[in-house]
């Protein structure tokens, strides 16, 4: 079973887990470790939770956001739909 079909098959995430998961796995997309931003300071907790947050209410499923990582391991960019894009690109070159 592929990490993507362990993901779909996780009923038992809660939605702030799933998204949790969502935010962590694209920014990592990016290039973007959240940790190291946190860490360095360019990212505090209560950012991170309003990322989380913005995750949860973004225009885009959670299966759009899954199937943007699958083809993007590397993204150049976060698709227009997302809601921490900026913060996204904000960081790439920090961390």
């Amino acid at each position: 079973m592929s990490m993507t079909d362990e993901k779909r098959r996780r009923p038992d995430l809660s939605a702030v887990d799933q998204h949790l998961l969502l935010t962590r796995d694209m920014a990592r997309r990016h290039g973007v470790d959240l940790s190291v931003a946190m860490y360095q300071g360019f990212l505090t907790r209560p950012d991170f939770a309003a990322m989380v947050t913005r995750c949860r209410e973004c225009q885009g499923t959670p299966e759009d956001c899954r199937e943007f990582q699958e083809d993007h391991q590397n993204a150049t960019a976060a698709p227009d739909w997302c809601a921490n894009r900026a913060v996204l690109e904000g960081l790439r070159d920090l961390v």
